[in-house]
């Protein structure tokens, strides 16, 4: 298989948004800002400590939680109830699991907003369930973690009182609502059309996308993208016609998405990459990728911008 089109594959397979497959040389040669490399970077480091809260919380672990907050930290319920300071956090924790040993909790990270270097803004909801058949109740928070000897700790954590319930998958995925449309970006080397749109029952995104080489070669897929209500996340599964296929998870951070995606090309090479997709307003955006790896090569970072095609002119 020649290699361009293997880079053309695996890069359609790996797209987070499935626009903006083929990235030019030249285009290749952009090297991401600190600001996206640190925006990507702490994603995975606050969802593995949220993580962390989890598994401590349904252990019944006050001692384990405690560790994961600074040690003047501040927790302020639902009813404006006010605890401080780490040792005081884990004595309110083991005062719930006394009273409540079967308690469990799920975290679902909806916003991650980077305010400084060492400073991180999460917004979630969590739903708890104080004993084995009872309702759980959904709650919305917001937590500052800040990052000292190398370890993000929570300095800050405000609950809000219960929603009725879940949100609908449509409603999860309304934040993504922007991207319905078509889309296109073009190189001296390549043009990339793609075109998004609802589903009919409204739960689902579904993209298609063609690629067209200036030697002819053309790759098409598509992607369809939707609420995982057991991860708690926006998910994406793409198909290239070539019978390759991936799958990405969408984390939303400061005023973007920070895609991680990875999958299988036609040919049975391993393919991932990171991608960071930053709008520019309502008809334009920015797709920057980083860690590319196909097979057991590693691909230069890349960086595309992406254009709303506008409407084909009626004929008359």
């Amino acid at each position: 298989m020649p290699k361009t089109f293997l880079i053309v594959a695996a890069a359609a397979l790996m797209m987070g948004f499935a626009g903006s497959v083929w990235i030019s040389p030249r285009a290749a040669q952009s090297q991401e800002s600190k600001a996206e490399k640190a925006a990507h970077d702490f994603v995975e480091e606050i969802e593995t400590a949220a993580s962390a809260f989890e598994a401590a919380f349904n252990k019944g672990d006050a001692t384990a939680l405690a560790a994961l907050f600074a040690e003047k930290a501040e927790v302020v319920d639902e009813d404006d109830n006010v605890v401080t300071g780490r040792d005081n956090i884990r004595v309110r924790f083991a005062e719930i699991f006394k009273k409540f040993p079967k308690a469990r909790i799920e975290i679902r990270i909806t916003s991650l907003k980077l305010l400084a270097p060492d400073v991180v803004l999460e917004e979630g909801i969590s739903a708890t369930a104080l004993e084995p058949d009872a309702e759980g109740s959904f709650s919305p928070y917001m937590a500052i973690h800040l990052k000292g000897n190398g370890k993000w700790l929570i300095t800050n954590v405000r609950d809000f009182p219960a929603e009725e319930g879940p949100k609908t998958a449509h409603d999860e995925l309304a934040a993504l609502e922007w991207l319905v449309g078509d889309w296109v970006d073009q190189t001296d080397d390549a043009k990339v059309e793609t075109s998004c749109r609802w589903t009919e029952d409204g739960n689902y995104l579904l993209q298609d996308y063609v690629v067209k080489l200036r030697g002819g070669v053309e790759s098409r897929g598509t992607q369809r993208i939707g609420w995982d209500p057991l991860r708690k996340t926006i998910r994406g599964w793409a198909f290239d016609h070539s019978g390759g296929f991936g799958e990405s998870t969408w984390t939303p951070v400061n005023d973007g998405w920070v895609i991680k995606a990875e999958g299988v090309t036609p040919d049975g090479k391993s393919a991932s990459v990171i991608r960071i997709l930053t709008p520019l307003g309502p008809d334009l955006f920015d797709l920057n990728s980083t860690q590319r790896l196909v097979g057991d090569e590693l691909l230069p970072d890349a960086r595309v911008r992406v254009a709303r095609r506008p409407p084909t002119p009626a004929a008359h």
